[in-house]
């Protein structure tokens, strides 16, 4: 398929939204998180993960907002890109961003689906430059609504992940999870301190614990990644979000008020990369 076609297709499928009924996430789109060193090449994941879905197109819009973040390529090597698909990269140095999309190479009847429930979609490969200092450089979506008129109409263009389902014509919102490239300056006081850092992850029994109203939960995490910290009830509803996003490695400590929750046993739970742990504690008023 050449590339007016596959430019078509591709905006095909970014217009369903105007015209087709469309659900809420029923998957997740997921970036690495990973540290670099200035003058560093390295490697991001962009995975997919819980999809109940067959699927026949998807289109993902990223960013990288950094002046010394380069994407050099992107690659589909090890994805679950099968056989009567093509993968689609449209990149836009200047503005730090890029669409990955995976379209119908051969349209056969039947469409073919993807219907894997996990796998990786891409790899993309940076490089960090020398002059960068210490940050937190995110990777996420783009998600912007675009207006034209037209003929007196206010037409809406989105720009935001999304999938096609098996027929062409009914759009998916999957969920999605950003990453983020944790720039570290190799320093002798910093090979110090990487000698203290927790050697694995490790969630504390809450303290005081009965409590109330409010309590102190201590974790550890070994390396910087993804996590989040929530808080549920006896019959698993949650009721507090403790913490969640990209949080560097080392010892945390993060506070619980219950002043409005009722007396009783809740549960928290850390959920990280590597899986999830979970402790139980008593409120009592």
């Amino acid at each position: 398929m050449n590339l007016i076609v596959k430019g078509i297709f591709v905006l095909t499928v970014l217009a369903l939204v105007i015209f087709f009924p469309a659900s809420a996430e029923s998957a997740t789109v997921r970036i690495d998180s990973v540290e670099a060193s200035p003058g560093e090449s390295f490697s991001v994941g962009l995975w997919l993960a819980d999809n109940t879905d067959e699927l026949s197109a998807m289109t993902i819009p990223l960013k990288y907002n950094n002046p010394y973040l380069t994407l050099d390529s992107v690659s589909f090597a090890g994805t679950i890109l099968t056989s009567g698909f093509s993968g689609v990269i449209d990149l836009n140095p200047e503005g730090q961003s890029l669409r990955i999309s995976y379209i119908i190479s051969d349209f056969t009847t039947p469409l073919p689906t993807i219907t894997t429930s996990q796998g990786l979609l891409a790899t993309l490969h940076f490089t960090l430059g020398q002059g960068a200092s210490p940050d937190l450089i995110a990777i996420d979506s783009i998600y912007r609504d675009s207006i034209i008129y037209f003929d007196g109409s206010e037409i809406h263009f989105w720009t935001r992940v999304e999938f096609s389902d098996q027929t062409g014509t009914y759009v998916i919102y999957p969920g999605f999870t950003p990453g983020a490239v944790n720039v570290m300056i190799a320093t002798d006081i910093n090979d110090e301190l990487d000698n203290l850092l927790p050697t694995s992850f490790e969630l504390a029994q809450n303290y005081p614990n009965p409590f109330n109203p409010s309590t102190s939960i201590d974790y550890s995490l070994p390396r910087a990644g993804y996590i989040s910290l929530k808080v549920f009830n006896v019959i698993g509803q949650e009721v507090a979000t403790l913490y969640e996003g990209f949080q560097t490695a080392g010892n945390h400590r993060v506070e619980f008020q219950a002043s409005t929750k009722p007396s009783g046993i809740y549960f928290y739970r850390l959920t990280h990369q590597d899986g999830s742990e979970t402790k139980k504690m008593l409120l009592v008023k």
